[in-house]
């Protein structure tokens, strides 16, 4: 709510958030609507969004991925009127899908704020307009270092939000011992078989464990299982 009342107060009054860009999930907000809902944007546009996997197609998470300070985009622009290499094209045809729907619900440009997060986590904070890029930019300019504060405490925020929802779920769906240990040590680089030599028991047995860890957390990969793992705070520090 707060975030909301602070956009509505900018020239980009419309928020948008994603606390993980390799795990996006819906977070709820106080009237258990996806909080993307309570930021004023539609709900079949949001749930169309994740659902069909348009969080990760689209060409401006990848900025992110690669960048620290705010930067600002515009959808009339070419390569979105960011430099160099930043944004590799041609984008692909759902990446092009998600500009196309993005300009449907009014956005023409934004400012984005990426924050890299404990356990190598990247999300962001955007804000949008239907304005051109260079009025947008212009703003931004001056107003970069308050943005980057509110994106940094915004997600930390969410980020409590998950713990607490992920604590509520810890006896439904937690990991055995064994399980927690070896997904660990995938988290840190390890393969099936360094895994068994390190527990004492055969690459056929560390396999065995991560795989129904993975079943456990409803995970598509282990890079997938070890994010919700260390999301919900079940792996601990991995060195």
């Amino acid at each position: 709510m707060l975030l909301g009342d602070y956009s509505q107060s900018l020239p980009v009054p419309r928020a948008a958030f994603d606390n993980d860009l390799a795990n996006p999930s819906h977070v709820a907000g106080q009237k258990r609507e996806p909080i993307g809902v309570e930021l004023g944007w539609p709900s079949d546009f949001v749930r169309r969004w994740f659902s069909s996997g348009l969080m990760l197609a689209c060409p401006l998470v990848v900025p992110c991925r690669k960048m620290r300070r705010p930067f600002s985009w515009g959808l009339d622009e070419d390569n979105l009127g960011l430099e160099g290499d930043t944004l590799p094209k041609p984008f692909t045809a759902l990446g092009q899908q998600t500009l196309s729907l993005l300009r449907q619900v009014g956005v023409r440009s934004g400012i984005t704020v990426p924050v890299h997060q404990p356990g190598g986590r990247t999300g962001f904070v955007t804000w949008v307009s239907n304005e051109p890029l260079k009025t947008v930019r212009d703003w931004a300019d001056r107003h970069a270092g308050e943005l980057f504060l509110v994106g940094h405490a915004f997600l930390e925020h969410v980020d409590m939000m998950v713990a607490e929802g992920a604590s509520d779920m810890a006896d439904a769906c937690s990991l055995t011992e064994r399980e927690r240990e070896c997904l660990t040590w995938v988290a840190c680089g390890k393969t099936d078989s360094e895994i068994g030599i390190i527990i004492d028991r055969s690459p056929e047995t560390a396999r065995f464990h991560v795989r129904n860890a993975i079943a456990k957390l409803d995970a598509s990969s282990r890079s997938h299982a070890v994010a919700k793992a260390m999301r919900k705070g079940w792996l601990g520090q991995i060195e």
